[in-house]
């Protein structure tokens, strides 16, 4: 399964960068998460309960960063399991200046499921992963719109 985006958050690239990394944030804008534990340098332990079509459930994974080249791109692994299955993807986010006071960020990536998720079919779960990354980076423009408002007011 291929993920593929860009968004949009209004601010520069250096402040996007901190938000996006900033372990708060994840835990903030990662739908589903009930947690988010540090476990080692960019790595991170997580509880989602999150669901496809009628297939819902609870699942432990880690999330982890990796190849930083700070300010403009990284990648985001990351594996999950669950009674229900299993995910297992990366995905490489490219930061870029937009119109000023905003940054660009292209997503290219991809994915593995098993168990129930895979008998759901493709294209539902293609759906589903480009909600799921809307939904992220929806709530990831709401904490760049904070930190912005803080930093002036």
């Amino acid at each position: 399964m291929k993920i593929n985006g860009s968004y949009k958050l209004p601010a520069d690239p250096e402040t996007v960068w901190a938000i996006l990394l900033d372990p708060d944030a994840l835990a903030k804008s990662i739908p589903g998460a009930q947690s988010f534990t540090p476990a080692g340098d960019d790595a991170y332990e997580v509880d989602l309960s999150v669901g496809v079509a009628a297939i819902r459930g609870n699942y432990s994974g880690r999330v982890e960063v990796t190849d930083q080249q700070p300010t403009s791109s990284f990648r985001l692994l990351v594996e999950g399991k669950g009674a229900k299955g299993a995910v297992n993807g990366s995905a490489l986010f490219t930061l870029s200046q937009g119109k000023p006071g905003e940054t660009v960020v292209d997503v290219e990536g991809g994915g593995e499921v098993a168990g129930l998720f895979s008998r759901v079919g493709q294209r539902l779960l293609g759906g589903v992963a480009k909600l799921l990354m809307k939904q992220f980076f929806g709530g990831m423009k709401k904490q760049v719109q904070a930190r912005v408002e803080a930093a002036a007011g």
